[in-house]
């Protein structure tokens, strides 16, 4: 196995919090709202086509999912929030999860926070990169999609980075696109590291 590959295996799949293995593993974690290409990003990553389900309606994801990197650290792959269609419960129960999780993770090295490039980040996603800071956790904010945008709306996505980049000492911003590989490469060395 060369030094740039990354061995990935299914773990196991949690809704509970106090059911998440308790050793001293790395985990690296990917989050977003439902419609950021979450699963595609972790596919790409992994260079795994199915390792997590890609669906044409998003919001399937309701479970921490964890898979086994190189059997010494977890990928953990958290459920989309935010999507419309879902329940005000179903809503309220993914954000509690995920807030938990973050709370809670002891061994969490980096949360990949992913929002879709044709938007302005959201308060919800800001709210996070400040947990980060507090909880001594590395945050990288993923713009997704990126293959997508006209040139008016790459000049917006670069000054919004450096507006961010400002605001958030020492922040990773990556763009990226599972389409083109553009920042795959990049999030997979930050892994490997």
């Amino acid at each position: 196995m060369s030094k740039d590959n990354l061995t990935v295996e299914f773990h196991s799949s949690v809704a509970d919090i106090s059911k998440f293995p308790r050793n001293k593993m790395p985990q690296f974690a990917f989050a977003g709202r439902s419609n950021a290409g979450k699963s595609s990003l972790i596919n790409a990553v992994t260079n795994h086509s199915k390792l997590a389900f890609v669906s044409a309606t998003p919001g399937k994801t309701r479970l921490v999912n964890l898979f086994l990197l190189n059997k010494n650290s977890f990928l953990v792959d958290l459920p989309g929030f935010g999507y419309a269609k879902a329940s005000n419960q179903v809503r309220d129960e993914i954000i509690l999860l995920v807030n938990d999780y973050l709370n809670d993770a002891r061994e969490l090295k980096i949360l990949f926070l992913l929002c879709d490039s044709k938007r302005s980040v959201p308060e919800d996603e800001l709210n996070m990169i400040e947990t980060c800071y507090d909880k001594k956790i590395k945050p990288v904010l993923i713009r997704t999609k990126v293959d997508k945008l006209n040139q008016k709306e790459k000049f917006i996505l670069n000054d919004e980075k450096k507006r961010l980049e400002l605001e958030f000492r020492n922040i990773n911003i990556i763009l990226a696109s599972t389409k083109t590989k553009e920042g795959i490469s990049e999030i997979k060395k930050m892994i490997l590291k």
